[in-house]
């Protein structure tokens, strides 16, 4: 063989070396950043595992709270929400009792207009109306009579008097707390301590019976 022809043959074998060379390095190189990618999920996996472990969840269930001081836990039950116990008018405002007795401030009734107020007992309204009446004295009764009551129509006031709105009789103002039965409006016991009028929750449970 000449000198030429080993030249080539030599120049063949180092140009078959770099092609396997550089196929070599080339295939390395996805195999590296798979294997850094795998590295770099599972570090991303274990960290979120940890914070979800010790993060808190910023509610409580009661079950699992601790046996020990668990009323603290305890959510309080809202205030009823009053209902119409009488046809034809949105439910009357609420009134509820403190230490069993209800206070209604007596400037309210120096319009001389019957302000009606709706008590709940045992998820029940029960409704009643206070006025003062021309001599001055502030009175209370049930938005019922013995009468027309199973109607539930309750009363209007047209002036100095009280309507009922079954049978549309008419009662003065002055008379109520005074005159009872029959279909006048059914008398609710009051008293004046100060500048409220008191009424105690027992005697408005009393009525009832006509709602």
């Amino acid at each position: 063989m000449s000198r030429s022809e080993n030249h080539q043959e030599s120049d063949s074998r180092a140009a078959k070396r770099a092609r396997f060379a550089s196929q070599k390095s080339s295939g390395a190189s996805p195999l590296v950043l798979i294997a850094g990618l795998i590295i770099a999920l599972a570090i991303i996996g274990g960290v979120a595992v940890a914070l979800n472990r010790t993060a808190p969840t910023g509610t409580a269930s009661v079950a699992s709270l601790p046996s020990a001081g668990l009323e603290d836990y305890q959510i309080a039950s809202p205030a009823q929400s009053p209902s119409a116990a009488t046809q034809g008018h949105e439910p009357y405002p609420l009134v509820e009792a403190e230490d069993g007795t209800v206070r209604l401030p007596l400037a309210t009734f120096d319009d001389y207009q019957a302000h009606h107020y709706t008590y709940m007992h045992d998820g029940r309204p029960i409704e009643f109306f206070a006025l003062m009446s021309r001599d001055g004295t502030v009175r209370a009764a049930f938005n019922a009579c013995d009468v027309c009551f199973e109607s539930r129509k309750g009363y209007t006031q047209d002036g100095d008097y009280m309507v009922c709105n079954n049978c549309g009789r008419r009662f003065p103002a002055d008379q109520i707390n005074v005159v009872r039965g029959g279909c006048n409006p059914s008398p609710l016991d009051r008293t004046v301590e100060g500048d409220n009028l008191v009424i105690q929750a027992q005697d408005i449970v009393r009525g009832q019976q006509y709602f």
